[in-house]
């Protein structure tokens, strides 16, 4: 084979890769007019069918995360906008990707990767005031959400050592009741003790009631008159 056949068919298949190129692109453009006419019509799920078919065109990635956006669908949106922020190649469209990469991140409270993107796209783009100002409120409810955190940590803290003494105090109630209830059996098992004092007393008084009853018995049982006495009590 000459020099000149080898050069044609060197120029024949770079024509048929242009052609084939050209092909794609005229495909993945259709589509993308097809997504954007469903966005616009409010069809998201279209919208994303028809941006994913767009194969190759860096401008499907970041339509698509929108679609996915305007769904809620939020994990999806961000993987669509990484890929868009991976595929431009202009300062402007990663500035654009990692807007919106940071509003995805920001409507999942995930604002330490929000203020990151927001950052990445004002690299790209210092001037863009919108970013500027989204940057701003998630650094702000980044600070919010940390001193949350570490409230939360304080008054974890803080309710433990208030279980803790609450704890101790109940375990040394249970031991006092547990001695009383010791103690109250101990004085249940041993017989009953009389005070001295009492014991007196009670004895003084059985005394007295025995001369009481021997008087009662010397009253009416002396002897009657003219009569001798049977016994002297």
């Amino acid at each position: 084979m000459d020099l000149d056949q080898t050069m044609e068919r060197l120029i024949a298949v770079v024509a048929l890769a242009s052609l084939t190129c050209a092909v794609r692109a005229q495909e993945a453009e259709r589509h993308l007019r097809e997504g954007n006419a469903r966005y616009r019509e409010g069809d998201m799920p279209g919208a994303v069918q028809a941006y994913s078919k767009a194969e190759g065109d860096e401008r499907a990635p970041f339509n698509r995360g929108n679609a996915l956006y305007r769904q809620d669908s939020t994990e999806a949106a961000l993987r669509s906008f990484e890929q868009a922020a991976a595929m431009a190649r202009t300062p402007e469209a990663q500035a654009r990707a990692y807007h919106n990469l940071g509003n995805g991140h920001m409507m999942r409270k995930q604002y330490q990767e929000a203020v990151q993107a927001y950052k990445e796209a004002l690299k790209r783009v210092p001037q863009d005031n919108d970013t500027r100002y989204n940057l701003a409120y998630a650094q702000k409810m980044l600070a919010v959400q940390q001193q949350k955190q570490q409230g939360g940590k304080n008054n974890q803290d803080n309710n433990q050592e208030q279980q803790d003494k609450q704890d101790k105090e109940q375990q040394r109630k249970d031991q006092l009741e547990q001695q009383d209830g010791q103690a109250r059996e101990q004085q249940r098992k041993q017989p009953d003790r009389i005070d001295a004092k009492d014991a007196k007393r009670m004895l003084d008084a059985a005394q007295q009631q025995e001369k009481d009853v021997q008087d009662k018995v010397r009253k009416f049982m002396q002897p009657k008159p003219a009569q001798p006495a049977e016994k002297d009590w």
